[in-house]
């Protein structure tokens, strides 16, 4: 058995596979609960609060989810559950017991079934002879009722649903106008049409079955009275249908029965009282039949006494049921949970670490191509067999060739065109073996970066290739140009197989992130040429020029034969887009609705269903997911749990377990659930879905606050407001503790119910950049060992070295930078030994950690790898000294600012993250360090800039146009404008908290004006040359100016008389005071530098000496 299973983990990662595949199924044990709402309220508590969190704790380490859906939670307290106020929701319920069947690894359903059925459930469909025959009962008021909430149109209950007039025929459809309704106004409706239509079946029924015959339709009559039976079942009993018909073994049932119930309360009655005998004996005949379905084992029956209102937990005979309830469901579910996971084989444990891991990766990758291929989309193209062509010439020639690109626009078929591609390749040749692996970039962590994608892509093609040495050299590193080595050495290795061809494919290859590790340009890694028998076809929306190519791949790439850009005529596609009528497709194409159009019209109708608060909410948190959220951790989002009878509404932003299945149900055609490292992650099926929502719904402050969001979901935070959260919030963020496999061997507790797991590697530190929080990413991510340890042994070294340049995207920091090349510097030694990483930390930071004190955080990464390591039982190399030298280089980026002329001024934004740049000529930009990308232009001045300062959250620029202007650096807008000079602005600067703007000019004046309104207070004209700087004394608030008449005066500014006035032999160009105020520094005509006390101008020092002109001044206290 254990053979079979092995090669055909080997056969799917040859592309030798087929719809039997068997492919890994989620890590989740997800179970719906069915009872009446009011009935079983405290059942459900418990196993919502307590039963489920002690199961998740229970099978933590088995990596398993354990996941309760309560449907009537947060459906409120007026006793009337979602499906009585909407029949159409009881599909949804159905096909979320499905759902639960089909990702469960056990027990799926669990029913509570006391003496009570529920309320009578109002058809959504009628046939058309049970209507006549019940109208002919009716009076006229009854048939205008019936007339009223009855019609043959067929309502549209789904976005996606088309129109089916044939199916519509022959039934009257309950009309869904009661959604526009008061709650009250349908209660009241609903309930007078329940008690008709629960009367007039009864009276049909019953006349029916004394004739024996149809009301004259021609039906027969058995299957008459069938049909109206049918009507008359209960929603609990569908539900328990419907899950005996997926799997009486994985069903649990508790049957409650009630001890000294009075007589007329032994059986649910009406108002009218007529239907209590009849109800009674379908809860017995339900009973009966689960009792044969199931096994003995999997039902239980507790018997309580009686109380008018049910269960009171006050009641000391009701609180020992429950504690009977809670111990016997616990036992119930673990027994059967137990016994199915026996049944797994190991989940691949016993697998080799590589394969294994290859394995679950190529997975993902077979299930979104599997998806491409069941959406039946496409129609015809002529690129597939152009290809077809090409590739055959190439293969019988023995000629070498460059890739394949096809380039198209969103929704133009590009990913159904390359999954026709891999399924149609099999079938071009004869007698020779075809081997396929397909990525599409980043869908997953180890598909996002060309470090990670190559690494995993090699990797997969040594098993292919079955290379004697292994899967991983001996000598092998995850350093970029050993990676970029190996893969160009594997594709030479396949020149020498003897009828096997090799086929390549990436789809959306413009998605894949640019880190600086990469070598020369991000893609540089695609091959030119080919062997004769390997080839790759990629994907992208981006046209070649763009793409991060060298310039030899994009003139080779732009080849006629192998280059197809889709909006051609020659190589036009045709697919089946959602949201067009079938008989539409072949109208013109100016006349179809683009595809960003049918996209935008999807979400205009999930508002008006949904409302816009609630589906934007749910939008956006999608959208600024990395790489997807489970339904558990989008739930914790979207669904408050202080109060389980709250009426929980999507139009005001907030979701239960019943409409988030219908919402989830309504977009199924824009959101894809994929299953990676064991968790089903709920994202856009199309990128374009996430562009639309960000322009639709989110603005830079919204989108930072949702990551914050993020980031507390993976990283609660510590305090009171965790004590107050909900048992059940507690039970859902379990499932986020779980860790991968076997490979985590270190937890750190980081709050009361958070440890580091796979989701924290692969998606939590996305959140912790973007919510710009670089202390909370430093201190529980990047910087943390147990972080680091965790993401090497999870996924790989290379994956860690990815995921910190990617954090060097965004954020430049000392701790980050040494953390960084340490990590660079020993990725051959964690290559063959992850298990290194405490022992290189130690080697690489404990001089750093040793300078900085025991406080500091790369003390306490140090502290924390030395305390991993004495507690590994294995024996390690452990330095117990440093004597590395710091792993920084001289240099750490170099930004290339394009523009005429060299650049005059320079600042570091309030941020440290940016500069700010004035070139020559032109206006200042604002350029991110780390990116190298320009975000901003200061548009104002129409001269030259000649003085720019950065001063709290302010920027103040000086120009030869004479104006000065202050810019606010939070929003990048101009905050003031000065005009008081009448020569250029030479110098400028903020005093007194930011009250005044005060500048000097060519003219030798110095203004001094208010920052918020502009009005000019006083003004300086003591100077008798061009005013070249001015700096505020702290704390005493002194201005300080120095000018070409070689003076330098004091000013205060209380009332703006001149302090001192200090006398220099030569002309100042540039001055500088010292942090203290103590000392003055300042540099002449005669290119020297002249150190003065502040205070009374006595000359301390004269440094003299260099050879060119100076620059620029800058005065550092050295502790």
């Amino acid at each position: 058995m254990a053979t079979a299973i092995e090669e055909a983990v080997f056969n799917a990662l040859r592309g030798h596979h087929n719809e039997h595949t068997k492919l890994p199924s989620p890590r989740i044990i997800k179970i719906y609960i069915a009872s009446l709402k009011d009935d079983f309220k405290e059942e459900r508590r418990l196993l919502l609060e307590i039963i489920g969190p002690d199961l998740q704790a229970l099978y933590d380490d088995r990596q398993l989810e354990i996941e309760i859906v309560d449907i009537h939670f947060g459906t409120g307290s007026d006793g009337l559950t979602i499906v009585d106020l909407d029949p159409y929701v009881l599909d949804d319920h159905l096909e979320e017991i499905e759902t639960c069947h089909c990702v469960s690894k056990s027990v799926f359903l669990i029913v509570l079934l006391g003496s009570r059925l529920g309320n009578f459930l109002l058809p959504t469909k009628l046939d058309s002879s049970i209507f006549t025959a019940i109208s002919k009962l009716s009076t006229d008021d009854e048939v205008q009722c019936l007339r009223k909430w009855y019609s043959t149109t067929c309502p549209k209950t789904n976005i996606h649903q088309t129109e089916d007039t044939q199916h519509g025929e022959g039934y009257y459809w309950l009309t869904t106008n009661y959604r526009t309704l008061d709650r009250a106004e349908w209660v009241t409706e609903a309930q007078q049409l329940r008690e008709l239509l629960e009367r007039k079946i009864d009276e049909v029924l019953r006349a029916a079955e004394a004739k024996e015959t149809s009301a004259g339709d021609g039906l027969d009559g058995e299957q008459f009275c069938d049909n109206l039976k049918r009507l008359k079942t209960r929603a609990i009993a569908r539900e328990i249908e419907k899950g005996l018909a997926c799997s009486s073994g994985r069903i649990l049932t508790l049957f409650r029965h009630w001890k000294n119930q009075p007589e007329n309360d032994s059986t649910e009655l009406e108002e009218d009282g007529h239907l209590g005998s009849n109800t009674g004996t379908e809860v017995k005949q339900l009973e009966t039949n689960l009792i044969e379905a199931l096994p003995a084992s999997n039902h239980q029956t507790l018997t309580v006494d009686w109380a008018e209102n049910g269960i009171d937990p006050e009641l000391e005979c009701h609180d020992l049921y429950l504690t009977s309830f809670k111990n016997k469901m616990f036992e119930m579910m673990k027994a059967s949970i137990d016994q199915d996971l026996a049944k797994d084989p190991n989940g691949g444990k016993g697998r080799k670490k590589t394969v294994q891991e290859i394995f679950h990766e190529h997975s993902t990758h077979l299930m979104y191509l599997n998806e491409h291929l069941s959406a039946n989309k496409y129609i015809s193209s002529k690129v597939p067999e152009r290809i077809k062509q090409n590739v055959q010439m190439n293969f019988r020639s023995g000629s070498r060739h460059p890739p394949y690109f096809i380039h198209g626009g969103h929704g133009s078929g590009k990913s159904t065109l390359l999954s026709r591609i891999y399924t149609e390749l099999t079938g071009w040749f004869e007698h020779t073996k075809v081997h396929r692996v397909i990525r599409y970039a980043s869908a997953t962590p180890r598909s996002a970066y060309n470090l990670e994608l190559l690494r995993v892509i090699c990797q997969q093609l040594a098993i292919i290739l079955n290379i004697p040495e292994g899967y991983l050299p001996k000598d092998a590193s995850f350093d970029p140009l050993y990676i970029n080595n190996w893969f160009q050495n594997l594709l030479k290795h396949c020149e020498d197989l003897h009828n096997e061809i090799l086929f390549l494919f990436i789809d959306d290859l413009h998605r894949l992130n640019p880190l600086d590790c990469d070598i020369v340009a991000a893609l540089s890694w695609l091959p030119i040429s080919l062997p004769w028998n390997v080839f790759l076809v990629v994907s992208t929306t981006v046209p070649i020029e763009s793409l991060r190519l060298t310039p030899i791949q994009k003139e080779r790439f732009k080849c006629a034969d192998y280059f197809f850009d889709l909006s051609l005529e020659q190589n036009e596609t045709k697919i089946k887009h959602w949201g067009v009528v079938p008989s539409c497709t072949e109208a013109p194409p100016d006349e179809l609705p683009t595809f960003a159009q049918l996209v935008n019209g999807l979400f205009d109708a999930m508002e008006q269903q949904f409302g816009v608060k609630g589906f934007s909410r749910l939008a956006i948190y999608i959208t600024c997911s990395e790489y997807g959220l489970t339904e558990t951790e989008l739930l914790e989002l979207l669904m408050p749990t202080q109060d389980a009878d709250l009426v929980i509404k999507s139009n005001e932003g907030d979701f239960n377990f019943s409409t988030f299945r219908t919402i989830r149900n309504q977009m199924k055609l824009i959101l894809r659930e994929k299953l990676m490292s064991g968790k089903l992650l709920i994202v856009w099926r199309h990128s374009i879905c996430a562009e639309i929502t960000r322009v639709r719904y989110m603005t830079p402050d919204i989108t930072r606050s949702i990551h914050s969001e993020l980031v507390n979901l993976f990283f609660p935070p510590d305090g009171d407001d965790s004590e107050d959260m909900s048992t059940e919030q507690h039970s859902r963020k379990s499932s986020m503790q779980t860790q991968q496999d076997d490979n985590v061997t270190q937890v750190l507790n980081l709050g009361p119910d958070i440890s580091y797991s796979i989701r924290h590697v692969e998606e939590a530190w996305h959140h912790l950049i973007k919510s710009e929080d670089t202390k909370k990413l430093k201190e529980i991510a990047v910087c943390n060992f147990d972080f680091l340890l965790a993401a090497v042994q999870t996924v790989s070294i290379s994956y860690l070295r990815c995921l910190i340049e990617h954090v060097r995207c965004y954020i430049l920091d000392r701790d980050i930078e040494l953390v960084y090349y340490t990590i660079r510097k020993s990725s051959d030694v964690l290559t063959r030994d992850p298990m290194q990483l405490g022992a290189q930390l130690i080697s690489w930071l404990k001089s750093v950690s040793a300078h900085e004190g025991p406080q500091a955080l790369l003390s306490v990464t140090v502290q924390s790898a030395t305390a991993w390591c004495d507690g590994y039982t294995v024996p390690l190399l452990v330095p117990l000294t440093g004597w590395l030298p710091v792993p920084l280089p001289s240099q750490i980026r170099c930004i290339t600012v394009p523009g005429p002329g060299p650049v005059r001024c320079i600042e570091v934004s309030p941020s440290k993250q940016h500069l700010i740049l004035s070139p020559k000529v032109g206006d200042p930009q604002l350029w991110h360090i780390m990116s190298n990308s320009l975000v901003h232009t200061f548009k104002g001045h129409s001269g030259p800039i000649t003085y720019m300062k950065v001063l709290s959250q302010y920027l103040v620029t000086a120009s030869e146009d004479t104006s000065v202007i202050v810019w606010d650096m939070k929003t990048l807008a101009m905050k003031l404008r000065l005009r008081e000079h009448i020569a250029p602005a030479l110098c400028a600067t903020l005093a007194l908290d930011n009250k005044y703007v005060i500048s000097g000019s060519d003219d030798s004046s110095i203004i001094v004006a208010l920052l918020e309104t502009g009005k000019l207070v006083t003004k300086f004209d003591h100077h008798r040359g061009p005013v070249s700087a001015l700096h505020m004394s702290y704390p005493s608030e002194v201005l300080v100016s120095s000018s070409h008449d070689a003076t330098v005066c004091l000013w205060s500014l209380e009332n703006f008389t001149l302090l001192n006035c200090i006398q220099m032999s030569q002309p100042i160009l540039n001055m500088q005071i010292s942090c203290d105020s103590t000392f003055l520094l300042a540099h002449c005509a005669d290119n020297g530098l002249y150190l003065r006390s502040l205070t009374t101008g006595t000359e301390l020092h004269a440094l003299k000496g260099h050879k060119s002109k100076v620059s620029s001044l800058l005065m550092v206290l050295i502790p």
